[in-house]
């Protein structure tokens, strides 16, 4: 059974891995994600978390909700 994308670089990123190359990649094969690595490219953690909340909120999503449900622990 073939996982989630995303779980997988969840995954990575919570073993210390280096996910960058599998974000290239996935960047060559998709405009979409191209974007995305554009929109995130050069920005520290803070501006990301305001780049996902803002995001969020657009699509009326909760983001600390999807966090938690994910496991993930948002920066203060």
């Amino acid at each position: 059974m073939m996982q989630n994308p995303f779980t997988v670089l969840l995954q990575m990123s919570q073993r210390g891995q280096n996910i960058m190359p599998v974000l290239q990649q996935a960047a060559r094969m998709n405009p979409q994600m191209a974007q995305a690595m554009r929109m995130i490219q050069g920005k520290n953690a803070e501006q990301l978390k305001q780049t996902a909340e803002n995001m969020a909120k657009e699509r009326g999503i909760d983001l600390e909700q999807v966090a938690q449900q994910m496991g993930i622990q948002l920066p203060k």
